[in-house]
């Protein structure tokens, strides 16, 4: 069965045949933390400026299944990005890809290189076609012992900085490189290694510190040797980019949607899409880990265009069979009713907070809106 959920003028699009394309249309933000790949991936020229790296992140992402890689530096850094169609929220089944460069070790298939990323999603509510609406975490494996709205600051490394070399790694060049300060009151320094000799500090940000707030994840390195020559970075069992090899990578789905508190969010389809390094963890010469993008996919691309058109942002719904899904996402609970397009009343219903399921009687196809007080009508396009 097949549903749309989309504002009035849009029913147009109906008799349209257009082809959506399965991969990122568009880059929206190129925020990196501080690494050893950042000014690499994408590569920073000098005179370089936000805007310019975030075209290098475009050309990185855009138009096909992995056309490059990003790297999204330390804990917090970030990319957001969006199809040239909502992605659709399809019961049961993983909507999107996300590629990284995870591999897994010949010694132990546990893991080897995961470096889980963080995805969070958002719909154009306000239907400006900008990532300003309110974000949902995708719940995985590690969420509940994930620390929630964990922040750190880097800041920029004194040029007049005397190096100190690691003891034991011959690799590692400078272990007071970047300093930085987390909210949990923790302190440290980002290493550099000869590896990467490039500044690891994103050199078109002017600021003096930077900071980044979201979801840390658990560490997932383990000393293998027990003296540094050889870490292992466990993969979780779902739920992360850049965690699982490519080929092994099923997808994730818009169904496991949290809010702020951790409670579930239903959400019919999503525009935009953010992946933030989850992880706060050095690995001597192996550096920071720090979460790589290299494409994305939309898997159901042609599936029945969804969106939620409520102007609070604050009401969406479905229709599966006959029945109504709604998510109610201000504080109180509200009354609504759903009528026909022709003003019949099909059921009078009261909206609790968050999620809710409603049985409707028969119904035929057609055009059938959602009012509720204070909000926008939602209309649902129902195709039997």
């Amino acid at each position: 069965m097949n549903y749309r959920l989309l504002a009035l003028p849009a029913l147009l699009a109906l008799t349209s045949a257009a082809a959506n394309s399965p991969y990122i249309h568009k880059v929206y933000e190129f925020v990196p933390a501080p690494g050893q790949f950042v000014n690499e991936l994408p590569e920073y020229e000098p005179g370089d400026t936000y805007s310019s790296m975030l075209a290098k992140a475009q050309e990185a992402l855009a138009g096909d299944r992995t056309p490059g890689a990003v790297s999204l530096g330390a804990f917090g850094g970030y990319v957001v990005f969006g199809f040239d169609h909502p992605v659709v929220n399809e019961p049961g089944s993983p909507d999107f890809k996300i590629y990284g460069n995870a591999i897994i070790s010949d010694r132990d298939s546990r893991g080897g290189s995961s470096e889980p990323g963080v995805i969070w999603v958002s719909a154009d509510v306000n239907g400006n076609g900008l990532p300003d609406d309110p974000w949902y975490e995708l719940a995985g494996s590690e969420s509940s012992r994930s620390t929630r709205d964990f922040s750190v600051t880097y800041r920029r490394p004194d040029p007049s900085h005397t190096p100190t070399p690691h003891p034991g790694d011959r690799h590692v060049t400078d272990t007071s490189y970047l300093p930085w300060e987390a909210s949990d009151g923790t302190t440290g320094f980002l290493s550099a290694n000869d590896y990467h000799q490039q500044s690891y500090w994103p050199e078109w940000e002017t600021a003096s510190e930077i900071t980044f707030t979201g979801t840390r994840v658990p560490d997932n390195a383990m000393d293998l040797n027990g003296d540094g020559t050889y870490f292992l970075m466990f993969s979780y069992p779902w739920g992360y980019a850049d965690n699982l090899p490519n080929r092994e990578e099923t997808g994730f789905d818009i169904g496991n949607a949290i809010d702020a508190g951790g409670n579930a969010v239903f959400l019919p389809a999503i525009d935009f899409v953010k992946v933030a390094t989850g992880l706060h963890q050095q690995c001597l010469s192996l550096g920071e880990s720090s979460t790589e993008v290299c494409g994305a996919e939309d898997l159901h691309p042609d599936a029945a265009s969804v969106r939620s058109v409520s102007a609070m942002a604050s009401l969406s719904a479905r229709i599966d069979g006959n029945t109504l899904n709604v998510f109610n996402g201000r504080a109180e609970a509200v009354e609504a009713v759903v009528i026909s397009l022709g003003g019949t009343v099909v059921a009078d219903l009261h909206l609790p907070c968050g999620a809710s399921a409603h049985v409707l009687p028969p119904m035929s196809a057609g055009v059938y809106v959602l009012a509720a007080p204070g909000a926008e009508p939602v209309k649902l396009v129902y195709l039997r």
